[in-house]
């Protein structure tokens, strides 16, 4: 056994969360492309990757607030499955999305897909507790080089966000969570659990992507529920603040800061306020200062009870309308080997039930792709597919 680096606060957040059954802190990318997908070469590069880069094999260890990460643990499975599902929805998919057990592991899978009804795919997943999205998109990056003989990058830092926080003054929080409406209207069936995912393709020229969604969501929002506040939750990468020369950090290491929106709000006001809020670190201003007790307290405390659950969907009234996790423009071909060539990357948004609607965002230079994730008691498939379209027609007259 090897001490890697310990247990943050905000990982700790999320373990609590597991079940033997259920991950909802699971990030999860898919590359669609074109061309065949080898088992035994991507078998061979998954090593590689996670010898460069040893926080994506993690295994926790130790209890309460002396838990840490051990680099030890279990390589990422790779495995291929054959199906029919088209991954465009959470609908009817082939039993692939496992929990993890973040103390046996592995924490970290690569799924081959084969479909008779759509293009070859790809899909990446791990334990939220040991990566971001940033960092899964590094270990993408990480893989393809090894696919092609190419020098591994590596990564060599293991700050979490609890280090980077520590190192900065967080500015004072001015807008607390809370009393938020969603896209949708009331649920009527309240006591359903978990959530669900539609994707889409939009055209796009690139422009105002990160605004353009917060406004159309927002207008979406006042339009079912008049005066309701709408909150939007908008995650940041807190690895610049490391400085030039920084070791690359597969740990969490991503802030947020939130934007209140009214009738007024407009493209241009949203990307101020985006702005104005990364030049003034708001996004270290969300996290409390006693988070380090995350460490020491009882799961029970950190997970919400179905019976909350329930009560938020039959106000509905939310902890925010919704998160737009945007993590800018790829290139998806550069996530290819001589056998396959990437076409389209997206993420899948993670399965929150007190908030309102979750946006996973990515774009090429002319095409976005939006995965919409939202509360299975507040949406059916149909209600989810017909709101996606709401809002890219919301988007398009912006």
């Amino acid at each position: 056994m090897s001490f890697y680096r310990p247990l943050s606060p905000l990982e700790a957040t999320y373990i609590a969360t597991d079940t033997p059954d259920y991950t909802p802190f699971c990030n999860q990318f898919f590359l669609e492309g074109e061309g065949t997908l080898d088992l035994d070469a991507w078998t061979i590069a998954s090593e590689k990757a996670a010898i460069a880069n040893p926080g994506i094999r993690l295994q926790l260890k130790g209890r309460w607030g002396w838990r840490y990460w051990d680099d030890r643990g279990p390589l990422p499975t790779v495995r291929k499955v054959k199906t029919d599902w088209d991954g465009t929805s959470s609908e009817n998919t082939p039993d692939i999305f496992k929990p993890f057990d973040a103390r046996n592991g592995p924490n970290a899978e690569i799924i081959l897909i084969e479909s008779t009804n759509a293009a070859p795919r790809i899909l990446f997943r791990t334990h939220h507790a040991i990566t971001d999205g940033m960092g899964m998109l590094h270990w993408l990056d990480e893989c393809f080089r090894a696919l092609n003989n190419q020098p591994l990058k590596g990564s060599k830092g293991t700050n979490n966000e609890w280090d980077i926080i520590k190192q900065h003054e967080a500015p004072k929080r001015t807008l607390f969570e809370g009393n938020c409406v969603s896209l949708s209207p009331v649920s009527k069936n309240p006591e359903l659990r978990h959530c669900r995912w539609h994707r889409s393709d939009w055209p796009t020229d690139g422009k105002k992507i990160l605004a353009k969604l917060v406004l159309s969501a927002s207008i979406i929002a006042k339009k079912h529920h008049n005066d309701g506040r709408t909150l939007f939750r908008i995650p940041s990468d807190l690895r610049w603040y490391q400085g030039k020369g920084a070791e690359f950090t597969l740990a969490n290491a991503s802030g947020a800061f939130d934007l209140e929106t009214d009738d007024e709000s407009t493209i241009s006001s949203i990307q101020t306020a985006v702005r104005n809020g990364m030049r003034s670190k708001a996004d270290l201003a969300v996290f409390p200062s006693n988070l380090y007790l995350a460490n020491w307290l009882p799961k029970a405390m950190m997970n919400p009870k179905s019976e909350t659950i329930r009560n938020i969907h039959a106000t509905g009234l939310y902890r925010m309308t919704g998160t737009v996790s945007y993590v800018g423009e790829r290139d998806p071909e550069k996530l290819s080997d001589k056998s396959f060539t990437g076409r389209s990357l997206y993420g899948i948004p993670i399965a929150l039930e007190n908030r309102g609607l979750f946006m996973a965002v990515t774009n090429t230079k002319d095409t976005l792709s939006v995965t919409l994730g939202i509360p299975k008691a507040l949406a059916t498939h149909d209600e989810l597919v017909a709101l996606s379209e709401e809002l890219h027609k919301t988007f398009s007259s912006l």
